[in-house]
């Protein structure tokens, strides 16, 4: 479905219009101007399938962490912002459906909610019915320990669905049972994805070549970045020393960026085994090279800026100090996750625009997306959820997923990340290409051993010697996936 979508954004960009499609089955929507959208029109809608099902009287209750820069939570009433709107009328049409009260208890801290919700849940009480959470320092605690429901106890979900996650489907499947999805339910989903951003000015003025044809044309790879990137970075006061606070770099980036190149580049971290169970694969021939090349293009002191460590203007804000020498024209590209480009690059005076991760070669079929695991992102069930609720939960999530993607998202693409960040016709096939299916790995999730900060840690050059790290780590990272993995065999 998605690469006819794909499709479908090229040949309007050919054709120089401004058609906007959906990413949903029987659903169309058309895009005025000055940021306004019109409501998106369902045809053959995949919502009559549940229009005789009735849950009269009882109430979905959603404990969700919520956060200004990475929100999941409607308004209380409709407030005249576009992507607030859509999900307010999502759990509208749903309540009207299904006939019932749909609830929120919200949490700005995911240690307090997860707290919360182990704390009800020893004590057998049901008041929850959904969570929304992070899967790293959230749901990854909550899944192996027991206090989650297996998603495929709930027969309404169609989790092999686009509008479900798939890497989640392959990635968090254990013994046949699934804990922990993601996708477009949660409206973090959308600022998840780790990508590049380019200043089109300098782009420009340093003669780079249209960098949205290079990825649609499949020539976006580790080796053009290191083309675009090479000759590009000045010492401005001309001291010999690279530094924030006065030089111009070619390319800024955080840590979790270098994750986001090594799954780029078709890296992984675990997979599955010949049992059916995952194994660490970091040391692997394919691997090793992969991270070797990605060392040996961005690893460059001279070329880029490490932001995770960097403050400007005395902030302590780390995503406005990770997008301060992009937006302010100091750096050409940067490598940042969705959250931090939605939130502090709105008002950037320069032009900019999103692509992927590079490939490792051409010869690679398809970009790949790594997906943050720290926002709030997770879904999942509580284990006390009563059967006489299961029917109800079930389809409500269904029906939430599915307007999600086909309305929700619609307008998050059409005004937030297009009018308002991407700001231009090209981004939307960027953006159908990096949402196409977001990566959310088990070790980026776990971290066994601390392997997976070593990793990134390596992948952009703030650390050295991955090999001999990982070797000192393997013991204690297999011991833990072991674990894990015994946590999970003994649920029933």
């Amino acid at each position: 479905m998605k690469k006819l979508i794909t499709l479908f954004l090229l040949t309007a960009l050919l054709l120089q219009t401004a058609a906007c499609g959906s990413g949903g089955a029987g659903n169309e929507t058309t895009s005025g101007g000055s940021g306004t959208s019109s409501e998106p029109t369902e045809t053959t809608s995949y919502l009559d399938n549940f229009k005789d099902l009735k849950f009269d009287g009882q109430t979905l209750t959603i404990i969700a962490q919520h956060q200004t820069a990475q929100p999941n939570v409607p308004p209380d009433e409709q407030t005249g912002e576009v992507v607030d709107d859509a999900l307010y009328n999502r759990d509208r049409k749903v309540e009207e459906m299904l006939g019932i009260k749909i609830e929120y208890d919200v949490y700005d801290d995911r240690g307090q909610l997860r707290t919360n919700v182990q704390n009800a849940i020893t004590a057998q009480d049901d008041t929850y019915d959904l969570i929304l959470t992070s899967m790293a320092d959230g749901l990854n605690t909550l899944a192996p320990e027991g206090y989650l429901l297996d998603l495929n106890r709930l027969t309404s979900l169609s989790l092999d669905s686009d509008w479900w996650s798939r890497s989640c489907r392959k990635n968090l499947t254990f013994n046949g049972k699934q804990y922990i999805t993601s996708g477009p339910i949660s409206l973090a989903y959308y600022y998840a994805p780790c990508v590049i951003a380019f200043n089109q000015r300098l782009c420009d003025e340093y003669q780079i070549p249209n960098l949205y044809e290079t990825v649609i044309d499949g020539k976006w790879t580790i080796d053009k970045f290191a083309e675009i990137t090479k000759d590009v970075a000045q010492d401005v006061n001309a001291d010999g020393n690279m530094s924030a606070n006065d030089d111009f770099f070619a390319f800024a980036c955080d840590e979790l960026t270098g994750q986001a190149f090594y799954i780029g580049c078709g890296g992984t971290q675990t997979e599955v085994g010949s049992d059916g169970s995952p194994v660490l694969t970091m040391d692997t021939a394919k691997n090793v090279d992969i991270l070797d090349k990605i060392i040996s293009v961005v690893s460059k002191d001279d070329m880029r800026l490490l932001t995770e460590s960097v403050k400007m203007d005395g902030s302590n804000i780390p995503a406005y100090n990770k997008t301060w020498h992009f937006k302010n024209a100091k750096t050409m590209l940067l490598g940042y996750n969705m959250s931090g480009i939605i939130a502090y690059l709105r008002d950037m005076t320069d032009d900019y625009g999103i692509i992927p991760m590079p490939k490792l070669d051409e010869n690679q079929d398809e970009y790949l997306t790594y997906g943050s695991p720290w926002g709030p992102i997770g879904v999942a069930v509580p284990v006390t959820l009563s059967e006489s609720k299961m029917d109800m939960v079930g389809t409500a999530m269904e029906m939430m997923a599915y307007i999600s993607f086909n309305n929700v998202g619609t307008q998050m693409f059409n005004i937030t990340l297009k009018e308002k960040v991407s700001r231009d016709e090209n981004s939307k096939a960027m953006l159908d290409i990096i949402y196409s299916d977001i990566i959310f790995d088990l070790n980026g999730i776990h971290n066994f051993g601390n392997t997976g900060t070593t990793l990134r840690s390596c992948a952009i050059g703030a650390k050295e010697n991955f090999a001999s790290s990982y070797a000192s780590a393997l013991t204690q990272a297999q011991d833990q996936l072991d674990k894990l993995m015994d946590q999970y065999n003994a649920l029933d």
